[in-house]
């Protein structure tokens, strides 16, 4: 299971990073006093982070639950098909 939560951590994270726009250095600008801000830095935010924690914690509890329901209708199968003394 936690190698699952790893995989699945590393597949978002990938997907963040992927996602976001280029970092393009200008090369004159006019205005030297002004910075253009870093492109990229807002998937590293607190909120960003903390969403992309809760929808990986539901896609694994989602994940749970199936296996869970599958076990479930196996074990249903087994003690219907089982004759009863």
């Amino acid at each position: 299971m936690l190698d699952r939560y790893r995989a699945v951590l590393a597949l978002t994270s990938l997907c963040l990073l992927a996602a976001a726009p280029a970092h393009r250095h200008a090369s004159h600008s006019r205005h030297p006093n002004l910075t253009p801000p870093a492109a990229g830095i807002e998937i590293y935010s607190r909120r960003a982070l903390r969403r992309a924690r809760i929808i990986l914690q539901l896609k694994l509890l989602e994940l749970h639950q199936l296996q869970l329901d599958r076990v479930r209708r196996a074990v249903e199968g087994q003690i219907t098909a089982s004759p009863h003394p």
